[in-house]
């Protein structure tokens, strides 16, 4: 859910996975569908609304980076809501957002990230600032993306919110909707243990 230009679930489509994409850009999923079809995978991508899924029995949902973007509390409530509908009984959900204690750390002593990548249009510089707001747990960022190409810079200046989440908080919304046995680890692997990076990635199994 929330795949973007369908990265992830072209691999795992790739590794035999029956995968269908869901987000709510519809120049995003035009991109991953002709990426689908560029390398005759059986994914396929549609655009939707996390937070309205209809019914249905899928043996897994994953949610990448998506849920720091929903910002309210009634809506992290419907987004995980959803999940749960989409879900067949014994379902599995992982879910990968920002810790926020590590996160705001992390920010407090490093607010300023830039990195430059040489591209087929020229060198891009992407530059991020963030700012913390700890009583709601955002974070207030403001991007510039600069491209340099025959002589000539141009630059866009973005500015968004995000909000970061905690154990409890989660556990709580899962718990609620009717996910059962849940693990935390802080990546991918699950030899790195909940608190050792600033992400947090839960496992849930829905129950029946």
């Amino acid at each position: 859910m929330g795949c973007g230009t369908g990265r992830y679930a072209l691999e795992l489509s790739r590794r035999g996975y029956r995968v269908r994409g869901v987000d709510a850009s519809p120049e995003l999923v035009d991109e991953a569908n002709r990426a689908a079809r560029s390398r005759s995978t059986q994914a396929s991508f549609e655009v939707g609304d996390i937070l309205t899924l209809a019914r249905a029995s899928d043996d897994a949902v994953l949610c990448r980076g998506v849920l720091n973007d929903v910002i309210e509390d009634d809506a992290r409530q419907a987004a995980c809501a959803s999940f749960a509908r989409t879900l067949r009984g014994d379902g599995v959900l992982i879910v990968d957002v920002r810790e926020w204690e590590a996160t705001a750390a992390r920010k407090d002593r490093e607010p300023l990230f830039r990195k430059r990548v040489e591209t087929d249009r020229g060198r891009l510089t992407f530059t991020s600032v963030t700012d913390l707001d700890p009583p709601t747990r955002r974070l207030l960022v403001k991007e510039t993306h600069t491209l340099e190409a025959g002589g000539r810079e141009r630059s866009w200046d973005y500015e968004f919110v995000m909000r970061c989440w905690t154990s409890d908080e989660l556990q709580l919304l899962l718990h609620t909707n009717g996910f059962g046995s849940v693990a935390y680890y802080g990546a991918y692997d699950p030899a790195v243990g909940s608190g050792e990076t600033d992400r947090l990635v839960a496992v849930a199994q829905r129950r029946r």
